[in-house]
């Protein structure tokens, strides 16, 4: 059978014949190599699930079975079949399916997805209230390692309805894994799980032997089902570390951070990092100081306050960490660092919009969170020169906290070679006779200054590059102005709070995020639908001038 004769998912449920699943699986292939090779995104994963989800799909009838694809990395095949071909082409598009399963899309998805490790949690509530027959979560060998994952499968001992999970095991997180369990099946068996193999997750057959066998079982069931990541993939474009296709980038601020820590980094320094070593260009790190350089796995929590330890023995201690999960870590900031007032660095990768990730991967909330503290460094670098000067000053940071957030972008150069203190914003244009002020911190800087300088336009434009401490002089210098304040970030708690806190008597205006629930699609659209896009914003500016041009 192919994948174009299918006429709802509903027809798999009725295959019996293991030949046309095969057939089918080759044309799923095909089309998500296509797919992936013309639109970039998750593959590795979504490769080596094909016969798994087929076969849950024939086996199992979905008006009687919750499935719970964990993280959503491996989600693509259910998606496509639940949701067809056509449906399936707007994926990470504006107003299109997300890239990970999402409730809202479909009565077949109970879970909203983007971070690791919660299907077992979800698992557990639904064993509790639903009806449903059964409920099967799929989760990877990383996760199943990391975060809630041993909670989720202490609690559902609790629960008298059988569930199902399924490891899908293929020895990678995103590179390396850098976990293991050296033996699933005791493991397992310790918490009072049934335990299943199966030792192929590409031959119909012994999936559907799984199944029959933990349908027989009264207790809990993990099925530890061997999986190849990638499997059969065949696009012309390289996976970056088997997982994704992905956009390159010679100088992101990413890999350009990683390589000015390099240049100081000593074995008496300490880099932890739960899972994204690689995504975060801190590979080579590693090589060079393997037991200084500490992957604990997608473990947050766990990694902060194993860093806390580090940092308390007096060495100088990093913590890189995408924004997106920096959110799950709030308790041991409050709990473990700032209580022990810790010297520690904390690098934070992928701050603001993710337009492909959407809602689950957007790093918007960071900078309200550390903004708790009033003594922390928050500082985001513009330039190249910014990037080596605060890589610079949080390595050299002896007391306090340091937190470092940039983006997944190309760094600006803007030809500046020069020093430059803790809290000293930079005029990156300015006129003593305009009467407009723009404060914004970024890759975004260049997109007004660009805009502004194009068009002649009469706006001093800031690079505050410390969202705390602020730069009073500064802000003292323009406080006659009336004065605008740009933001990628959500609006509370955030550089116009501390603006505002010390200054209460300026004619301050915010554009920040007021939703919560931003969702993907092309920077374009997004930025627009936020009114957030840079010609609005100088719209927006330029109207003030023309309302107040008269009492100037």
């Amino acid at each position: 059978m192919k994948l174009s004769q299918l006429s709802t998912f509903k027809d798999i449920y009725q295959i019996k014949d293991n030949d046309q699943l095969i057939e089918l699986a080759q044309d799923i292939r095909d089309f998500l190599n296509d797919f992936v090779n013309k639109n970039k995104g998750h593959i590795g994963s979504n490769l080596g699930v094909v016969e798994l989800t087929l076969s849950i799909l024939s086996y199992f009838d979905l008006e009687k079975t919750i499935v719970l694809f964990d993280t959503g990395h491996q989600s693509h095949v259910f998606k496509l079949l639940v949701h067809g071909i056509e449906k399936f082409n707007t994926l990470k598009q504006y107003k299109g399916l997300s890239n990970f399963q999402e409730i809202k899309e479909s009565e077949y998805d109970w879970i909203s997805t983007g971070h690791s490790s919660t299907s077992l949690a979800y698992q557990f509530g639904y064993a509790l209230a639903s009806d449903k027959q059964n409920i099967i979560s799929v989760i990877g060998d990383a996760a199943f390692f990391g975060s809630y994952t041993l909670p989720g499968l202490i609690n559902l001992q609790n629960t008298e309805k059988r569930t199902i999970t399924i490891v899908n095991d293929n020895n990678q997180a995103i590179g390396e894994n850098s976990l293991a369990i050296k033996d699933i099946k005791m493991y397992v068996e310790s918490l009072g799980f049934k335990y299943i193999k199966c030792e192929d997750g590409h031959d119909f057959e012994k999936l559907f032997n799984s199944f029959d066998q933990a349908l027989n079982s009264k207790e809990h069931v993990v099925i530890h089902c061997i999986t190849k990541k990638a499997f059969k993939y065949k696009g012309e474009n390289e996976l970056f570390q088997n997982h994704s296709v992905e956009s390159k980038m010679e100088n992101s601020y990413s890999k350009l951070i990683a390589n000015e820590l390099e240049k100081n980094f000593t074995e008496n320094d300490f880099l932890v990092c739960p899972a994204m070593l690689n995504s975060s260009n801190f590979d080579n790190l590693k090589n060079k100081f393997n037991k200084n350089v500490i992957d604990v796995g997608i473990n947050e929590e766990f990694g902060i306050l194993t860093a806390s330890a580090i940092a308390n023995t007096g060495k100088k201690t990093f913590v890189s960490i995408y924004s997106t999960f920096f959110q799950r870590v709030f308790d041991q900031l409050v709990h473990d660092v700032f209580r022990n007032n810790l010297s520690m660095t904390f690098l934070i990768d992928r701050g603001g919009l993710n337009y492909s990730g959407g809602v689950s991967h957007h790093g918007i909330y960071d900078v309200s969170l550390v903004n708790n503290f009033e003594n922390s460094i928050i500082a985001q670098p513009y330039s190249l020169n910014d990037l080596k000067v605060l890589t610079q000053q949080s390595y050299n940071n002896k007391d306090k906290q340091f937190f470092l957030r940039y983006e997944n972008l190309e760094a600006i150069d803007d030809q500046k070679n020069e020093e430059f203190e803790i809290g000293k914003w930079d005029e990156i244009i300015y006129n003593k006779n305009n009467r407009l002020t723009l404060i914004s911190y970024g890759n975004v800087l260049n997109d007004f200054k660009t805009n502004i300088e194009n068009n002649n336009l009469e706006i001093n434009l800031i690079n505050a590059r410390y969202i705390n401490p602020i730069d009073k002089e500064m802000i003292k210098k323009h406080k006659e102005n009336n004065i605008f304040v740009y933001e990628q970030v959500i609006n509370r708690n955030n550089l116009f709070s501390n603006i505002k806190r010390e200054f209460n008597n300026l004619n301050l205006t915010s554009f920040a995020f007021s939703k919560t629930d931003i969702q993907h699609g092309s920077k374009e659209l997004i930025l627009k639908e936020l009114n957030m896009d840079v010609e609005y914003i100088i719209n927006k500016i330029l109207e003030v001038k023309k309302h107040a041009k008269d009492s100037w």
